[in-house]
């Protein structure tokens, strides 16, 4: 598991994706003065991202695509399933094109593959929720301020 949390972690320092639009960088708005004042002191803001995020990994994603779908792929894709199923759901973000690189490296080699080695869908959820919780550790740190 430390492997792909990991690996998630590297390829977020790679950053294997074209650059963000202006207003979608999520980094860029939180350097921002409007970020700042949007998430200082602001508890209940942090707490629907980190829900929102809950929801998107776990309930969205992993249960969609790595429990429904991917031990029904076997059939249609044989050894496959896993490269095939991490593709759907990288190319699954076409509100984000900038991040469909990133998205089909990640969800094939570092959410699916070990979802179907290990054979249980925690080990995607738990992989993926690591960099979610990098995520909202962003904004804590301005609530905390």
């Amino acid at each position: 598991m430390l492997v792909f949390t990991a690996g998630t972690a590297a390829l977020q320092l790679l950053r294997l994706k074209f650059p963000a639009p202006d207003g979608h960088n999520l980094n860029a708005f939180l350097s921002s003065t409007a970020g700042k004042e949007a998430f200082s002191g602001n508890g209940g803001r942090l707490a629907l991202v980190v829900t929102m995020l809950l929801f998107n990994t776990v309930l969205g994603e992993k249960l969609l695509f790595r429990n429904l779908l991917l031990p029904r792929m076997r059939g249609a894709s044989g050894r496959a399933d896993w490269t095939v199923n991490g593709i759907l759901a990288g190319l699954h973000h076409p509100h984000e094109p900038w991040s469909i690189p990133s998205s089909l490296v990640g969800r094939t080699l570092l959410y699916a593959y070990p979802t179907r080695r290990f054979r249980s869908a925690w080990l995607g959820i738990i992989v993926h929720s690591a960099s979610g919780a990098f995520v909202s550790a962003l904004p804590l740190v301005l609530v905390l301020r």
